[in-house]
């Protein structure tokens, strides 16, 4: 049935279409726009709605740029929080010090002193508990308490004046001294013995110096050179040579043991003296002494130079002052008066 339809209509139908429905749309295009439009008393064509966006399905809200509050007036602006110091350090805080890394090593007491300390001074400061700066260094040379510590009676010790200081002595009255520390180990002393009978003056010049101070020990060295000055016999002199060891009893040496040894040249004589001599500190102000001196010949010239004497006597010490009050005896001796007074005065500014 499609075999036999499928050529009579494909071959009319097209062309009787086109022909007949050509003209129509020529005239309806044409002329349809004018009729409608000049028609009196004819309705006005519809027109579509104009045109306008759609709306939004959700409505969109105006930005608004947001802006930090303004600083109140009342107090302080706010201050940003300190950036830590290390790591751990809390965030903002000030004025704080990091932990140490380890516990500081413990404090070290210093060596207690082997001796005791001196005794305090009358009128000096009150000790307190309020702060106080750090003690002065000890000086190396510890001070003179008595203003004759140089010696005992007559015998030497091995102590000598501070530098600087100068002293004036006096023996029986008579004896005059006068004396000027270079140094704190070295010292000079000029002594005269005026005899306006004899006329003549007997002079000696004596130099000492420290060779040892350590704890309780001292030496010195002495050289001397002794002699007569007067209008008949002129300038005659003689040298001598010793030394000294004193042993202190503290540190200050206010009391001690000394030993002494002199030897005179004179010439072809030769004659040694020696001594022993002790200071024992009673109170702050007096002391006890006792020495014992021997002199001996050396060799077989000089027999007749031989003998000893014992003293003793109390002392009294002050800063300026110092006064020596005593006795001396001779021993084996055949003069009459065997014991005579002693009595000498020391002064230093």
């Amino acid at each position: 049935m499609a075999g036999r339809f499928r050529g009579p209509i494909q071959g009319i139908t097209p062309r009787r279409l086109i022909g007949g429905v050509i003209p129509l749309a020529v005239v309806l295009v044409a002329g349809a726009g004018p009729a409608l439009a000049q028609a009196p008393g004819a309705a006005p064509a519809p027109q579509p709605p104009p045109f306008s966006e759609p709306a939004e399905k959700f409505a969109r809200r105006p930005l608004v740029e947001t802006l930090p509050p303004p600083p109140s007036r009342d107090g302080p602006p706010p201050q940003e929080p300190t950036p830590p110091k290390w790591p751990g350090h809390p965030l903002g805080a000030v004025g704080q010090e990091p932990p140490p890394l380890s516990p500081p090593p413990p404090a070290v007491n210093p060596p207690a002193s082997a001796y005791p300390p001196p005794p305090p001074v009358a009128g000096g400061p009150v000790p307190s508990l309020s702060a106080q700066g750090a003690p002065p260094a000890p000086a190396a040379h510890e001070p003179v308490v008595d203003p004759q510590a140089d010696r005992v009676l007559l015998l030497p010790t091995a102590t000598t004046h501070p530098a600087g200081t100068f002293y004036v002595s006096n023996y029986e009255l008579v004896i005059f001294q006068a004396g000027y520390a270079f140094t704190d180990a070295t010292q000079i002393s000029l002594t005269a013995i005026p005899a306006p009978s004899e006329s003549l003056t007997i002079l000696d010049v004596s130099v000492k110096s420290s060779l040892y101070r350590g704890g309780l020990v001292r030496a010195a060295g002495i050289g001397s050179v002794s002699g007569a000055a007067g209008k008949d016999v002129g300038l005659q002199l003689v040298g001598r040579a010793g030394g000294v060891v004193q042993v202190c009893t503290a540190r200050r040496c206010d009391s001690s043991l000394s030993l002494s040894s002199n030897v005179l040249f004179a010439g072809a004589l030769l004659i040694m003296v020696n001594g022993a001599g002790g200071i024992w500190r009673m109170s702050e102000h007096v002391s006890v002494l006792a020495e014992l001196a021997t002199m001996v010949p050396v060799g077989s010239q000089g027999g007749q130079f031989n003998g000893a004497a014992l003293g003793g006597g109390v002392r009294l010490h002050y800063a300026h002052w110092g006064f020596d009050f005593g006795a001396m005896h001779a021993l084996d001796s055949t003069a009459d008066v065997s014991t005579i007074p002693f009595v000498a005065m020391t002064w230093r500014p």
